[in-house]
């Protein structure tokens, strides 16, 4: 694979990643995240023609959330970036189903 599409795999799963609406009604331990359509199916799309490499941008900007996170000065900084991370990984759950 080459360096572009890498990049729109990338693109495609920050995307998703930048679109997901939060359940914050349910339990933490169950993911409660939504995607946009559109980008749900451009990720999905991607998954299909290339799963490692698809999943492994998943868990690189799970991990780049993460850190963020592990940044933080407080919780309310932390707040947004650890929504990210639990997209991002909602996200991995959603395409190991298809």
């Amino acid at each position: 694979m080459n360096n572009s599409g890498e990049i729109d795999i990338t693109a495609r799963v920050e995307a998703a990643v930048a679109s997901a609406i939060y359940d914050v009604v349910l339990p933490i331990d169950d993911m409660g995240v939504t995607f946009h359509d559109g980008a749900l199916d451009d990720v999905a799309e991607a998954y299909r023609a290339e799963p490692e490499a698809t999943l492994a941008a998943t868990d690189a900007r799970f991990a780049a959330h993460m850190a963020t996170v592990a940044a933080a000065a407080s919780d309310d900084e932390a707040e947004a970036p650890m929504l990210r991370a639990r997209a991002a990984m909602a996200l991995k759950e959603r395409l190991q189903e298809l």
